[in-house]
């Protein structure tokens, strides 16, 4: 039985942390709560690439299940696609505009993901990728949206969710990757991951500028070291 008393008290710790942390760097990135317009460019870009490709994978030779398989989810992870991802956030930006509501996106990458594969290979990627999903998947509620939206990031859409609070969703997840152990060839190792949190209206009104914004905010926290969550 989970004393209820701990664990909020150890909620409320892990929220103050968050929220400290959030408040020392946030003097740091005053210039650039406009957003970064190179940012923006790289969202829509990629979105445009993607659906090329969805529209080229051929999907008149699936059937049945296998269809709405590989039109909604990613074969490694099986969390949402990149395009299921875009037309969940369109969707739940304009229900939140409709009942001026917040919602958050968390943009999640593993952090020195190339080194993995440069000592471990491909394969051993792909297993900690899928490790990742499952925490993803069981970090968040039925109404959130996880997704892999692109080779490298995650993507999840809050609804209903203010800024400090997804960016204590993104703490949990955050600590929850860093406790996970991998073992390749009798050799253990572990895993750290940056995450980005950006909200709807509070930094930007439309659903590739609040994409392009928590990448901003990943690539922060990166860029100080990783293993953290950054918002602006």
């Amino acid at each position: 039985m989970v004393d209820g008393s701990r664990s909020q008290a150890s909620n409320g710790a892990m929220y103050d942390k968050v929220r400290e942390d959030l408040k020392k760097r946030k003097p740091l990135l005053a210039a650039h709560l406009g957003g970064d317009p190179d940012v923006l460019s790289r969202v829509r870009e990629y979105e445009r690439k993607a659906t090329e490709v969805a529209q080229q994978l051929g999907l008149v030779a699936a059937k049945g299940e296998d269809i709405e398989k590989l039109a909604l989810l990613d074969p490694v992870t099986e969390l949402y696609n990149h395009k299921t991802f875009v037309k969940e956030l369109k969707a739940e930006l304009a229900r939140s505009k409709r009942y001026t509501q917040k919602a958050s996106v968390l943009m999640l990458t593993v952090d020195s993901f190339d080194d993995i594969g440069e000592s471990y290979g491909s394969l051993t990627q792909d297993a900690v990728l899928r490790v990742v999903a499952n925490v993803i998947r069981n970090s968040t509620r039925e109404v959130d949206i996880p997704s892999r939206y692109s080779p490298m990031q995650f993507g999840i859409v809050l609804p209903q969710t203010n800024a400090a609070g997804a960016a204590l969703v993104a703490e949990r997840i955050r600590q929850r990757i860093a406790s996970q152990v991998f073992s390749h060839n009798w050799r253990n190792f572990s895993v750290t991951a940056s995450i980005g949190v950006a909200n709807y209206p509070d930094h930007a009104p439309e659903y590739d500028e609040v994409i392009a914004r928590s990448i901003e905010a990943m690539e922060c926290a990166i860029d100080r070291g990783g293993d953290r969550v950054f918002s602006f």
